[in-house]
């Protein structure tokens, strides 16, 4: 653990150790958790979970190195989001310390938020959030970006994510959080770089750059070029009716990238799933049609 902490930080003044760590989204875009998890978070008193789980085992799988504090997000199962708070406040070594998601509850509100783009927005609520409960510090997951902001005397930290923020991209850089609370009231944070499980990671978000500009960083699309114009295709029809369709369909092709068995999805390999899936045949008439449509977007 001492590998974690720099050199002007005595061991014997760290109080209490909590992972932290975030968008699991296991095993929907993530099939297990990493190895890497279980080496970095071999000596910690707690872990945090601050949302976008996936299965609740995900969590029994982290409580086997130490007992899990989490909450849900807002693409959680729905176990996940029926077991789980949407905030919690918890106390160690006498400090207040906040965890959420940081979404919006309310759909329309989550969308409406996203349009301005900037970090600082989100940043201050998690701030007014902490106020509110009377915390010192906030981790929160949902944005995928490792950062650590402060203000006010109250510390906001996001541990990074293992899995993508969506399903048309990967996770470029996995990461998790150690939180150090020291004997005199301060605290410390360590990101980790699964990468890289032996040294510290700086996170390279910039927070006045926006999210655009942040998720060229740490999202990289798995879209082979003759895909590209998948993200913009209207599935909101496809969706409502059968979700369940396309998923079945599309996340086996997806996992092999995430895996790295591959570099991207093509067009012909979508196609081909589509054909070959087990799913109703007007479903399957559906979604042919508005994939190949999409070409001349």
């Amino acid at each position: 653990m001492n590998n974690y902490l720099p050199a002007t930080i005595d061991p014997t003044d760290v109080v209490t150790t909590i992972g932290l760590i975030s968008d699991t989204h296991m095993p929907q875009r993530w099939a297990t958790m990493p190895t890497a998890v279980s080496q970095i978070f071999a000596n910690v008193d707690l872990i945090f979970h601050a949302g976008d789980v996936g299965e609740l085992w995900v969590l029994d799988e982290l409580s086997r190195l130490v007992p899990v504090i989490a909450v849900h997000g807002n693409d959680d199962s729905e176990d996940a989001q029926r077991e789980l708070p949407y905030q919690q406040v918890v106390m160690v070594a006498g400090q207040r310390l906040l965890i959420w998601h940081s979404h919006y509850a309310n759909r329309v509100d989550e969308l409406h938020s996203r349009r301005s783009g900037s970090l600082c927005e989100g940043l201050l609520r998690s701030i007014a959030r902490a106020k509110s409960a009377g915390a010192r510090l906030v981790h929160f997951g949902h944005w995928h970006l490792p950062l650590v902001f402060e203000k006010d005397g109250i510390v906001v930290v996001n541990a990074g994510a293992i899995a993508s923020g969506n399903p048309f991209q990967a996770q470029a850089i996995q990461s998790v959080a150690l939180l150090f609370l020291l004997k005199d009231g301060r605290c410390h944070i360590t990101h980790v770089n699964l990468a890289d499980p032996e040294r510290p990671y700086a996170p390279q978000t910039d927070i006045d750059a926006g999210f655009a500009k942040n998720f060229e960083i740490y999202g990289r699309s798995i879209l082979a070029p003759d895909l590209e114009f998948l993200p913009k295709v209207d599935l909101s029809e496809i969706y409502q009716t059968d979700r369940g369709a396309f998923l079945d369909v599309w996340l086996p092709l997806a996992h092999r990238v995430w895996a790295g068995e591959k570099p991207h999805v093509t067009l012909d390999e979508l196609l081909a799933a589509v054909k070959t899936a087990d799913i109703k045949e007007e479903t399957r008439k559906r979604l042919t049609a508005v994939f190949k449509a999409g070409l001349s977007l």
